[in-house]
């Protein structure tokens, strides 16, 4: 996916590496909980951030899946050298046998920035792994659209 801002990088990802503003947005979208600590070394940036959600799921992963889930995502970002981030997560869901990937870049455009992303599933679940992962990747989806829209709110 492809999110277009009419700010530059800079103001961008000042908010995705405020760790206020990060548990601030968990906490305004509906989770439970959340809570993040930020690490620094030299320019790579280590984000932690710890997530209570609770998901109305669809009846076949509500048999084997608790609607309230602690989700541990480990986001990494580093200069890209042409003015921009670039970085990648791993979200995995506690208890579950569920984790997500993604791949990103926040760069510039001439109206702004772009942040793009792509997501990956892994369900390591019987007979139902393929289901389990589309799942999964349309509610990350849905997940980063909603958080993009908060910080474009955000900033205006």
């Amino acid at each position: 996916m492809h999110y277009e801002f009419e700010h530059d990088v800079e103001r961008i990802f000042a908010s995705l590496s405020d760790p206020q503003f990060l548990v601030d947005r968990c906490l305004e979208l509906g989770e439970l909980e959340a809570g993040c600590e930020i690490a620094q070394e030299g320019e790579r940036i280590e984000i932690s951030l710890a997530r209570k959600v609770k998901r109305d799921l669809p009846r076949f992963l509500a048999r084997i899946l608790d609607p309230v889930q602690t989700m541990l995502m480990t986001e990494c970002w580093q200069p890209d050298g042409e003015g921009g981030w670039s970085g990648d997560y791993t979200v995995e869901v506690e208890g579950h046998p569920v984790t997500i990937t993604a791949n990103f870049e926040l760069y510039p455009t001439d109206d702004g920035c772009c942040y793009s992303i792509e997501h990956q599933a892994k369900a390591k679940i019987p007979l139902i792994s393929g289901k389990v992962e589309k799942y999964v990747l349309g509610q990350a989806t849905e997940g980063c659209t909603a958080e993009l829209d908060y910080l474009r709110e955000h900033l205006e």
